[in-house]
């Protein structure tokens, strides 16, 4: 019979490699994200992209919302590509953030589908 000490120890060792693994995997993902970023920031093209759609989600009992925008921009080659972000608005700024206003963009030279958009997070402002 299998000792239960032996199976208590496994199942505890089983749960923490799971979050050491999930906790590696998001600042792998996170420093990749931060190099795509400094390197469109870098060498990128600025541009304007046109506000497709928007879905939002609750910030909270804050005065903020999260929302996700969808928009379309040209690059120098005249090719039109879609694209998305996630971004933290204030809620008074709802109506900056609409389907057919326009939006600050930065694409990668390189690789224009990579695309960062210039939306001021309002909880990093100091006031």
């Amino acid at each position: 019979m299998i000792n239960m000490r032996y199976v208590t120890d496994v199942i505890i060792f089983a749960v923490l490699a799971f979050f050491a693994c999930v906790i590696v995997s998001l600042l792998i993902r996170d420093a990749k994200n931060k190099k795509i970023k400094e390197g469109i920031a870098a060498d990128g093209v600025n541009t304007t992209g046109v506000i497709t759609d928007v879905s939002s989600r609750s910030g909270g009992n804050s005065g903020f919302i999260n929302i996700t925008v969808s928009f379309d921009y040209e690059i120098e080659t005249g090719k039109k590509i879609s694209g998305k972000a996630d971004a933290v608005i204030d809620v008074m700024s709802i109506n900056k953030y609409q389907p057919g206003e326009t939006i600050a963009l930065r694409y990668s030279r390189k690789e224009p589908e990579k695309v960062i958009v210039d939306i001021p997070n309002p909880l990093l402002k100091r006031r």
